[in-house]
């Protein structure tokens, strides 16, 4: 499966309709997600041919996302963009000590604090990788982050 797409190099291109559900829920979870992309709006049927390749506005194949290596998903789910992305949607385990579902400030603490104590975790997250904590630029210190120390014959050790 191919890696995540670097964000300053390729760009997914987004093909749909203007109040489009679907067109909307591929773009809220390209932008949460932090991939670089481009919306193109299609105004009418000739765009819609020119451009997407479909028949019409209406055409049940929109939305379309077109991926730099070339790979076009009609009527994409966001589970197929993941898939696409090469972000993980399957679980690794049968089993796991802990589930922990949201990955905020408080999930992705528990989540690593799980971990570091040698527990089978898995974080669940429904809208985007990282979740609130991913996409916000509100927290600061998190717990998860170690800080360093300051003395340099410190400096290297209990870092994360």
């Amino acid at each position: 499966m191919a890696g995540p797409i670097e964000q300053k190099s390729a760009k997914v291109k987004l093909f749909g309709a203007r109040n489009s559900p679907p067109a909307y829920s591929i773009r809220d979870f390209l932008q949460r997600s932090l991939v670089a992309f481009e919306w193109i709006e299609l105004q009418n049927d000739e765009e819609a041919r020119s451009l997407a390749h479909v028949d019409n506005l209406r055409d049940s194949r929109l939305p379309i996302c077109l991926f730099p290596d070339g790979t076009r998903l009609e009527s994409p789910t966001t589970r197929s963009v993941a898939e696409k992305l090469g972000w993980l949607t399957h679980p690794r385990h049968k089993e796991y000590d802990v589930s922990i579902y949201g990955a905020g400030p408080g999930g992705l603490s528990a989540a690593v604090y799980a971990a570091s104590e040698g527990l089978k975790t898995v974080l669940i997250e429904r809208t985007a990788i990282g979740g609130q904590a991913g996409t916000s630029s509100k927290i600061e210190n998190p717990a998860w982050v170690v800080q360093m120390p300051t003395s340099p014959k410190g400096r290297g050790k209990n870092s994360v």
